[in-house]
C-alpha cells in the first residue's frame, strides 16, 4: 500500500512464516474480532501424519477382512490424506450419482461417500452379479451399508483406544446423490475430510472419502499430543533442528541447548516410518496336506436345558427362551468347538455372521470347562 501500512495478505503471510519458524508463541486474534476458528485449522501436519499412520494400521486389516465380502478378492485401503474443511463446502464436492452412507461414529457423525462407479463394481461383486447394475436400487445400497458397517466397526476396535475415544458405529443410512439437497447435514461448522484410496483385484484404483465431525479430529490431536514425548517431559521445549546431535547454543558440550542456564535437551520424535509387516507364518511340515480338509462351521444363536415333560408339551407356536441376551453375540463353533464370537446381519435376504472377535484359548478353556 502507497502510505506504508501493511496489507491483509502481507500481514497473513508474515504470520505464516513465524509459524513454519517455529519462533515464539503462535498467533492468537483477538476475542471478538476476525480469523478462524479456535477448531480451524488446528491440528498441525505432524499430528495429521501421526493419525494417518494410525488409521492405515487399522486400514490394513479392513483391507483383509473386506477381501471375504467381496468373492475373495485382494482389497488394499491407505488413508491417503486428512484436510480440515467447512462442512458447509461438502455438497459441492459430492458429485451427483454417488453413494452416501451416514452413520454416527460414537458422538460423531460420519458420511463415507463412494464414487458412482466404485459403488457398482461393489455392489455387483458382493450380490454375485456378472455385470455392473445400470443404477443401484435397495439390493446394491445394502451391499454398502454392509460394507461400511463392517469398515466402521474396525475402526472403532482398532482406533478408537488409541485415542481413547468412544467410536462405536450406530446403524448406517445410504442413499444416492442426486442434487446437493440430498446431502445429510453435519451438525457440526467443521469437518475433517479423509481420503481412502482403494484398490479391489481386477478393478482400477478408486478413492472414498469419509466427512467426519471436526471436533473428532481435535480429539485425536489431543491424544497424540498427550503422548507425545513432549507432554510426557514436564513442559521441556521440543527443539530438534534435524542435525545430527553434536551441534548446540551456548557453548554446551552435550548436544543440549543452554538458555541462561536451563539446560534444555533435544527431542527424538518418534518416527512416522509405517511398521514393518511381521514375518509370514511358517506352518508345520506337511501341514498343507490337511488344508483341503473340510470342517463344519456352526453358529449358535444360544442354548437353553429343559425337562423332558417340557420337551414333549413343545408344539406349533411354543417360544423356548435361550441363554442369550437380545444384541448379545452369537458363538462360531468349528467341530463344536469355540472359536469366534459374530454378530447377525442379512445380506440379500440370507443370514450371515460378521466375526467381531477371535476367541483365544483361555476363554476356550473356560466355555468348555463351563459346558
Amino acid at each position: 500500500m502507497g502510505d506504508g501500512s501493511l496489507s491483509q495478505e502481507e500481514i497473513d503471510a508474515l504470520l505464516m512464516g513465524a509459524d513454519d519458524m517455529g519462533g515464539g508463541a503462535a498467533f492468537a486474534p483477538p476475542s471478538g474480532g476476525g480469523g478462524a476458528s479456535a477448531s480451524s485449522g488446528s491440528v498441525s501436519p505432524s499430528e495429521k501424519d501421526i493419525i494417518t499412520e494410525i488409521l492405515n494400521e487399522a486400514m490394513s486389516v479392513v483391507g483383509r477382512n473386506t477381501s471375504s465380502l467381496l468373492d475373495g478378492k485382494t482389497v488394499n485401503i491407505q488413508c491417503a490424506g486428512i484436510d480440515e474443511i467447512n462442512a458447509a463446502q461438502i455438497p459441492q464436492e459430492i458429485q451427483p450419482g454417488s453413494a452416501v452412507v451416514s452413520l454416527n461414529m460414537g458422538r460423531y457423525s460420519s458420511l463415507f461417500v463412494f464414487p458412482a462407479d466404485l459403488a457398482r463394481k461393489i455392489s455387483m461383486v458382493m450380490l454375485g452379479q456378472p455385470s455392473e447394475p445400470f443404477e443401484l436400487d435397495d439390493a446394491h445400497l445394502s451391499t454398502l451399508s454392509e460394507l461400511v458397517n463392517h469398515l466402521a466397526g474396525s475402526l472403532s476396535n482398532s482406533v478408537g483406544p488409541k485415542f481413547g475415544d468412544d467410536l462405536t458405529p450406530q446403524p448406517p443410512e445410504v442413499r444416492v446423490i442426486n442434487s446437493t439437497a440430498d446431502v445429510p447435514k453435519m451438525p457440526e461448522a467443521n469437518a475433517a475430510k479423509i481420503t481412502y484410496s482403494v484398490s479391489i483385484e481386477g478393478f482400477p484404483g478408486s478413492r472414498i472419502v469419509q466427512y467426519i465431525s471436526g471436533s473428532a479430529l481435535n480429539t485425536w490431536a489431543s491424544s497424540v499430543r498427550k503422548d507425545s514425548p513432549s507432554a510426557k517431559g514436564g513442559g521441556a521445549f521440543d527443539l530438534d533442528f534435524g542435525g545430527g546431535g553434536g551441534g548446540d547454543f551456548g557453548g554446551g558440550g552435550g548436544g543440549g541447548f543452554d538458555f541462561g542456564g536451563s539446560a534444555v535437551n533435544p527431542v527424538n520424535y518418534p518416527s512416522l516410518q509405517r511398521h514393518a509387516a511381521p514375518a509370514s507364518v511358517q506352518l508345520p511340515p506337511n501341514f498343507d496336506l490337511l488344508l483341503d480338509v473340510q470342517m463344519v462351521l456352526t453358529v449358535e444363536l444360544g442354548r437353553t436345558k429343559k425337562y423332558v415333560k417340557e420337551i414333549l408339551g413343545l408344539g406349533e407356536g411354543s417360544i423356548i427362551e435361550l441363554d442369550k441376551l437380545a444384541g448379545e453375540p452369537v458363538d462360531l463353533l468349528i467341530n463344536g468347538k469355540l472359536i469366534a464370537k459374530g454378530e447377525v446381519v442379512v445380506i440379500d435376504e440370507n443370514f450371515g455372521v460378521r466375526v467381531t472377535d477371535i476367541v483365544g484359548p483361555a476363554e476356550r478353556l473356560a466355555k468348555m470347562t463351563a459346558g
